[in-house]
């Protein structure tokens, strides 16, 4: 701002520079008239000659009247030409006045016109936000700082349980597993055997395994179930893990139980129904399952969960868009194995909320992907809600979701939610 009012101030002075020493040089000196009395001589001696030609005859008197008023009207003009005109010294004190005037009466008329025309918050704007893009105040960086500062309040007020459990959904809501794990243990260390979080630590721990179930997921889904055997999501993963070690029996009670705790007409419900089926015909031998059988997002939806690897299979999925994302070759020097990758669908209209996100690391790249609603950052934002969305990838050296100066970005435009087989290319730097 101050760079502007120095080059305000320059211009005014060159203004004025142009201006103001013309008003203060002196006029020059005008040539010297006769003196007066040599200018009555001159006509007396004119008067003298006309009497002259009076008296010889070679004028006549009617004619030598008419010269001699002729000869007194011009010594009358000539005698009021010469009369004192304004010293020099006067025309200079003029010339001082009206630059003083222009002195003042320009710099009040320019900042008077300026902010009558102009926009001085303009030059504020510019320097407050060097560089800024039409979506400085992206969604994901308003989520991002919003996490961030409820991470610093809880270091020092470690006992807020709410706040734990906040901040444990958010990092899921980003795929920060192992930090949502963390955050979920916060939360049963001050509120001990709470069957919902036991569920969704469990669940954060399948994501973190990519849903391979481990002893602490196993013994977290135990512990909610004994505590609460209708818990929702503890039941979903309960199915799931025993479908994945080849127990279909078990699946099918787990389901079944959950079936009856859904509403009938309710997505959930039929989502959920389409997994029964798949175990009874795993029981039975009637036909192959699928190996990657995982909780489905109907449990999800009935426990408010949104995870990055309890999906269910194809056939249950409302929306699904799958491809292969990578790092362009030119710009692989670039970034470090350690840097986060952001993989997301937005709305192409309307809110930069976006529908769906999952994280990875430079180092798992390349690699398939797989955006569905299990991935919602809300249950009320989802893909199946939308018909044509904008896939993103992002790769991000300060972990931060929103785009900032250096980053790896590339975009696929008009994606339908049911998409296969996209290539998802990181090949333009931030600017």
């Amino acid at each position: 701002m101050t760079t502007l009012w120095l080059i305000v101030v320059a211009l005014l002075l060159a203004t004025l520079l142009c201006l103001i020493p013309p008003l203060l040089r002196r006029a020059p000196p005008t040539a010297t008239q006769p003196p007066e009395a040599g200018v009555r001589a001159f006509y007396l001696a004119q008067r003298e000659q006309l009497r002259r030609d009076l008296n010889n005859g070679s004028l006549s008197p009617e004619a030598q009247a008419r010269a001699e008023e002729e000869l007194q009207r011009d010594l009358l003009q000539d005698l009021e030409l010469r009369q004192p005109r304004a010293t020099p010294m006067t025309g200079q004190r003029a010339g001082v006045a009206a630059a003083c005037l222009l002195s003042v009466i320009i710099p009040v008329a320019a900042v008077l016109l300026y902010g009558q025309l102009g926009n001085p918050r303009a030059a504020v704007d510019v320097i407050m936000k060097p560089g800024a893009e039409p979506h400085a105040n992206d969604a994901g960086d308003d989520m991002a700082l919003a996490i961030n500062t409820l991470a610093q309040r809880l270091r020092t007020t470690p006992d807020d349980a709410d706040g734990w459990y906040t901040l444990a959904r958010s990092y899921e809501t980003l795929g920060r597993y192992t930090d949502a794990v963390a955050a979920y243990q916060q939360v049963l260390r001050l509120v001990p055997g709470q069957p919902a979080v036991l569920a969704d630590m469990a669940d954060a721990l399948l994501s973190a395994n990519q849903g391979t179930p481990d002893a602490n997921a196993i013994a977290a889904v135990a512990q909610a179930l004994a505590a609460q055997p209708d818990q929702p999501k503890a039941l979903a993963l309960a199915g799931m893990m025993a479908l994945r070690r080849g127990d279909a029996a078990e699946a099918l009670i787990h389901w079944e139980r959950l079936q009856t705790l859904l509403p009938p007409d309710s997505e959930a419900a039929r989502q959920i129904q389409t997994n029964i089926a798949q175990a009874r015909a795993m029981a039975s031998g009637a036909a192959p399952l699928a190996a990657a059988v995982t909780a489905t997002p109907a449990a999800q939806s009935a426990t408010g969960s949104a995870n990055a690897s309890t999906g269910t299979a194809a056939t249950a999925s409302p929306a699904r868009i799958a491809g292969q994302a990578r790092i362009a070759p030119a710009l692989r020097d670039q970034v470090q194995p350690t840097d986060t990758v952001f993989i997301l669908a937005r709305p192409i209209e309307g809110s930069r909320m976006p529908l769906a996100i999952m994280q990875l690391r430079v180092s798992d790249l390349p690699r398939a992907f797989v955006l569905d609603d299990s991935k919602a950052m809300s249950p009320d934002a989802t893909l199946s809600r939308a018909t044509k969305v904008q896939v993103e990838i992002r790769v991000s050296r300060s972990g931060n979701a929103a785009a900032r100066p250096g980053d790896l970005s590339g975009v696929l435009p008009d994606v339908g939610i049911r998409a296969e087989g996209l290539e998802l290319v990181a090949d333009t730097v931030v600017r």
